[in-house]
């Protein structure tokens, strides 16, 4: 180690326990000292300066469709914002580079802390923006592989990498003896295309009765058919028993309310709106025809 590199650790150092200690004068000096040598730092907490506990985050989850939907998440508040990102990455499969948050009206860092950011106590809110796969190169194979990855990490395997599997080795042959014709290892039989639309933005493959793309909600082409003889699998046939349920109340709720056009949608006064105060307010309802002066 030579001198420099033994003075910066030793002036580090110092600067550490002057701001634990308190002691102004020192700390100064030695960050101006780190500052005109152009020192690379890494400044961070102590574990045991945030609490560690779990806590359930309140999350705000908007697409770029402007879809909001609301999440619970057991955090801590010592993760990292990038640990974050792993989290809902491995539980809702939302990559990462998709993912922007915003925690305490502003935005959030990989490197930063939820503790950093207000994050202490059960019930701290924090909003997540997906931004649009269309302007990335994302496709099926990487985010599969990325999140096969990250499944790894959060196992504690965080040096392995996957290798692709190979073809099988070939028999071995006893050397004077002819191998017959025929008698070789079969070829492997190729893989069934994959049943589903890909997307003209992202290229992701989606189940034929997705309206829209999973990934970037891009619409399916129109030219696509679900095939006839396609059988929708269980959490495809629990998707479309939801829409057609959306849309069974969604006409109940324009014959009670007896609306002349379909595109306005006019609420009586008495139906109570809930908002949540944290919340963009995105809709203003006016008053019912029946209700107006």
């Amino acid at each position: 180690m030579d001198e420099k590199t033994k003075k910066a650790e030793e002036m580090a150092l110092r600067l550490t326990r002057a701001v634990a200690g308190g002691d102004e004068q020192v700390a100064v000096q030695c960050a101006i000292w780190l500052a005109e040598q152009r020192v690379p730092l890494n400044v961070q907490l102590k574990p045991e300066v945030s609490p560690t506990q779990d806590i359930r985050l309140w999350v705000s989850v908007e697409d770029a469709q402007m879809h909001t939907v609301t999440i619970w998440l057991t955090v801590r508040p010592d993760m990292t914002v990038a640990s974050l990102k792993d989290m809902v990455f491995l539980d809702y499969g939302f990559p990462p580079v998709l993912q922007q948050w915003v925690i305490g009206q502003r935005l959030a860092r990989d490197q930063e802390t939820l503790h950093s950011h207000g994050v202490r106590r059960n019930g701290d809110t924090a909003y997540l923006y997906l931004l649009s796969a269309c302007n990335t190169s994302l496709n099926p194979q990487e985010l599969q592989r990325e999140r096969q990855l990250r499944m790894l990490e959060d196992l504690g395997f965080k040096d392995l990498t996957l290798q692709p599997r190979g073809p099988l080795e070939p028999a071995l042959t006893r050397p004077g003896v002819p191998q017959e014709p025929g008698r070789g290892q079969p070829d492997a039989a190729p893989e069934p295309p994959p049943v589903g639309w890909q997307c003209p933005g992202c290229t992701f493959i989606n189940k034929p009765t997705r309206p829209g793309c999973e990934m970037c909600c891009r619409a399916r082409p129109e030219a696509y058919q679900v095939p006839a003889s396609y059988q929708p699998d269980e959490e495809e046939r629990a998707r479309l028993a939801g829409e057609e349920e959306a849309l069974r109340q969604y006409q109940q709720l324009l014959l009670h309310l007896d609306i002349a056009s379909p595109w306005t949608l006019q609420f009586p006064t008495s139906l109570p709106v809930v908002i949540h105060p944290g919340l963009p307010k995105r809709l203003d309802p006016a008053p019912h025809p029946s209700l107006r002066n």
